[in-house]
């Protein structure tokens, strides 16, 4: 029975990042595609540095889902 509350948290807490990862992602495709529909060197250059920033909180998401996962099989093993 806990092993399914256990389940169930982590599916709750997966779904929330995986929710916040929208926002970056959009954010992301929005900035390249602005940059590239310039055609401006300045503003390509600025997008591909704001898109950077959005990479890393893509990562920092995507490493939250690992630790949680590594969590529940560390907890399954005991």
């Amino acid at each position: 029975m806990a092993e399914e509350r256990d389940g169930a948290d982590l599916v709750e807490r997966i779904d929330v990042v995986l929710h916040g990862l929208c926002q970056p992602l959009t954010v992301l495709q929005c900035r390249l595609a602005l940059g590239e529909l310039s055609g401006e060197p300045r503003a390509m250059h600025e997008a591909i540095c704001e898109a950077l920033g959005e990479c890393a909180r893509l990562n920092a998401a995507v490493g939250k889902m690992r630790e949680m996962l590594r969590q529940v099989m560390t907890a399954g093993e005991s």
